[in-house]
């Protein structure tokens, strides 16, 4: 009888101190419980949107250096990026070198998007914020502009992308814009055209399922800046304890 009383006194003690070294183990690898909880919050994917050369990577950069600098993680992306095979056909392009049908350079920039949704949503869950300069907002109104278009047919490609959790419009006359450096290299880039953008802009930014904040580009750098990091903290914390939304759906 006492070696039975003493078997179930030893299985007891080692049930314990196995929920014990368990327990510890969590500890010293993440630091404390809390910890582990805080690697289930999301980042945030905040889209900066505007007319050409209205300061928008000038501004994803501060912002991304800012949140850094405080703590957060946070990366930059472009679009279209021009360092994938699709991106290297729309560079050809956008810089006068190649010409392409309208549907077609269309639907190349939607895919371009496409092909890093993997990675945009592995950074996401994985809690790094997302700053973008351009997104699917920018491939609508761009070829909307265009003759022949709706808003509806240029929509459809990108239904289903990442949400947005913010998109800051850099608002800039586009007059404003033709005086800014380097302005006219690069195809669309001429004051009458950006003024029919804006206006598809405009029309986009009526979306009420969105999270559009419009901002005055024409502030100082340092000005525009403090205001975008604000709207971006808010943003952020909101984003953590919500799921990844799908665009447009």
């Amino acid at each position: 009888m006492f070696a039975v009383n003493w078997f179930k006194k030893a299985r007891m003690h080692r049930c314990q101190f196995g929920r014990w070294l368990s327990s510890s183990r969590i500890l010293h690898k993440y630091g404390t419980v809390s910890r582990v909880a805080m690697s289930y919050r999301r980042g945030a994917l905040i889209v900066l949107e505007g007319v050409d050369r209205a300061g928008k990577t000038t501004q994803c950069k501060k912002l991304v250096q800012a949140l850094q600098e405080s703590g957060r993680p946070a990366e930059m992306m472009r679009f279209p990026d021009r360092t994938t095979k699709m991106g290297k056909l729309i560079s050809a392009y956008l810089e006068k070198k190649s010409n392409l049908e309208d549907h077609t350079v269309h639907l190349l920039f939607s895919a371009n998007r496409w092909e890093l949704v993997p990675l945009m949503r592995q950074k996401l869950e994985q809690g790094v914020t997302l700053v973008v300069d351009r997104y699917a907002f920018s491939g609508v109104a761009f070829t909307s502009a265009k003759p022949g278009f709706s808003l509806e047919w240029c929509m459809s490609p990108d239904v289903g992308l990442p949400k947005p959790d913010l998109v800051l419009f850099l608002q800039l006359h586009p007059a404003a814009a033709e005086q800014r450096g380097e302005f006219g290299a690069e195809r669309y880039e001429n004051s009458d055209f950006q003024k029919t953008v804006l206006q598809r802009f405009e029309q986009l930014m009526k979306d009420p399922s969105l999270n559009w904040q419009v901002i005055d580009a024409a502030k100082s750098i340092e000005d525009l800046h403090k205001q975008i990091k604000t709207h971006s903290d808010t943003a952020i914390t909101t984003a953590e304890s919500q799921p990844i939304g799908e665009l447009w759906k």
